[in-house]
């Protein structure tokens, strides 16, 4: 009876035992499965993954220049009789500038004048005369000749004397002038500058990847570079035909208006062009995580984790634009992500 109660209580005992490791197993196993995602999803929110161009901008520098721009001479080589200008000033097309001396031309043409009407009384009374049979049809024709051609000097010395008015040929503003009223000048002394800077020209260089936004009626900022928290609004008039093969750029010129007259012709400007790139995909910046490898980012594949690294393209506020395996439309994990593992199971929220 001793035997056989003795080996019932080793079996009892080693029944505990096994019971106690089978149950220590079970622990294990579920303490596992909560530890490292098996059983148990992570929440996490996502959204749509999408792609955004790469923005670049660009710099460069441009000089103003007037719409329209002249040196003016004069016509003729004489002396100056009147400067009828000031540096600075603001004049109408057609203004008299200068005026050259004129005396002997009009004296000419006072002259031509009286012959001329001398000549219209002739050619009157030889009509009145050939009417009636008393002189001949080329004497008649002789006396027209005469007064066509006073008539034609009449009109080169009028010519003569306009050409001793240096006249402004469109609106604007004239520039320093050397000339006193007594000097003799000759059609190669400068007598000033004109220009019209209601409107300027700003040109400039742009490299050749920003040509598709240069087509006309593109809109750019401009700034002086002296006053570089101002900006003006500019619109891209010409584009040259060919680019330069030496340093790949293209001559351009936007028109900025200037109603206040407070920019000036030959000022330097900073045009900032904005370069469209290649798209890649735009994620929040909360959205990025770092490791050992570097950069990388969650994706809800199927329910399960998937890491997927990235390289940095651009960083924008709030928001940076990265490359890697990565497509549009991808459920992109934005919250939830720190304590994520490849494989993991996920529960995304409001689904």
């Amino acid at each position: 009876m001793k035997s056989f109660a003795c080996a019932s209580k080793l079996q009892g005992y080693f029944a505990l035992i096994a019971l106690t490791v089978s149950l220590t197993l079970v622990s294990a196993k579920v303490e596992a499965q909560s530890r490292w995602g098996g059983e148990q999803a992570a929440l996490v929110i996502t959204q749509p993954l999408g792609f955004e161009r790469k923005l670049t901008r660009v710099d460069v520098v441009g000089f103003a220049e007037a719409v329209r721009s002249v040196d003016l001479y004069a016509a003729v080589a004489e002396r100056v009789d009147a400067v009828l200008f000031k540096p600075g000033q603001v004049v109408a097309e057609g203004e008299v500038l200068v005026q050259l001396d004129d005396r002997r031309q009009q004296a000419s043409k006072q002259r031509i004048e009286l012959e001329l009407a001398d000549a219209e009384r002739t050619v009157k009374r030889l009509e009145q005369s050939r009417a009636q049979g008393a002189v001949a049809q080329s004497e008649l024709d002789a006396a027209v000749t005469a007064r066509d051609l006073l008539k034609v000097a009449l009109t080169e010395v009028k010519i003569e004397i306009e050409d001793r008015k240096v006249r402004a040929p469109f609106a604007g503003v004239v520039g320093f002038t050397e000339l006193e009223p007594g000097d003799r000048i000759n059609t190669s002394t400068l007598i000033t500058t004109l220009d019209q800077r209601d409107e300027l020209f700003v040109r400039f260089n742009a490299p050749e990847t920003a040509l598709p936004l240069l087509q006309n009626d593109a809109e750019l900022a401009v700034s002086p570079w002296n006053q570089q928290a101002q900006s003006y609004p500019a619109v891209v008039e010409q584009v040259d035909s060919r680019i330069n093969q030496q340093n790949r750029t293209i001559a351009v010129r936007a028109r900025v208006a200037n109603s206040d007259d407070s920019l000036r012709p030959g000022m330097s400007f900073r045009v900032s062009l904005v370069l469209r790139g290649d798209a890649f995909a735009v994620i929040p910046e909360a959205a990025l995580m770092w490791g050992a490898e570097g950069a990388y980012v969650w994706i809800n594949e199927q329910g399960k984790a998937k890491r997927v690294n990235v390289s940095i393209e651009q960083r924008l506020p709030g928001r940076i634009l990265v490359n890697g395996e990565l497509q549009l439309g991808d459920a992109l994990v934005i919250e939830g992500v720190q304590q994520l593992r490849p494989g993991q199971s996920l529960s995304v929220q409001g689904e």
